[in-house]
């Protein structure tokens, strides 16, 4: 690591929030269910915000939350926009996900707005 050049980390002590979340990958099953790639549970960040959005085929989306998980949860994923999380035995469907990386290509958190 060059000198001077800090990694971010994740504040630990305020995630105390526990969720269950699934991640969904491309393709369906023969039920035409999602197919799941990943599950998971742990303890996170969780915000509820609202917030009112339109996306680009003009249709209106109501984001009602965001939640932050230490570290890089699903490296083996190239996308991680797709499933849900339940929080407080209430389901929420992922909108899209973020992974902000370090100065050293990191991930030091994966972020959710949800939906």
């Amino acid at each position: 690591m060059a000198l001077g050049v800090k990694k971010l980390k994740f504040p630990k002590q305020l995630a105390n929030t526990d969720f269950k979340l699934e991640l969904e990958q491309e393709g369906i099953s023969e039920e035409g269910e999602p197919l799941v790639a990943l599950k998971t549970e742990g303890k996170c960040i969780f915000s509820e915000k609202s917030k009112r959005i339109i996306d680009e085929d003009g249709k209106r989306i109501d984001l009602t939350g965001k939640i932050a998980i230490e570290g890089d949860i699903a490296p083996s994923l190239k996308s991680i926009a797709s499933g849900s999380v339940v929080i407080s035995g209430r389901k929420y469907e992922i909108y899209v996900g973020y992974r902000p990386r370090n100065p050293d290509g990191s991930v030091f958190m994966t972020e959710f707005d949800l939906m």
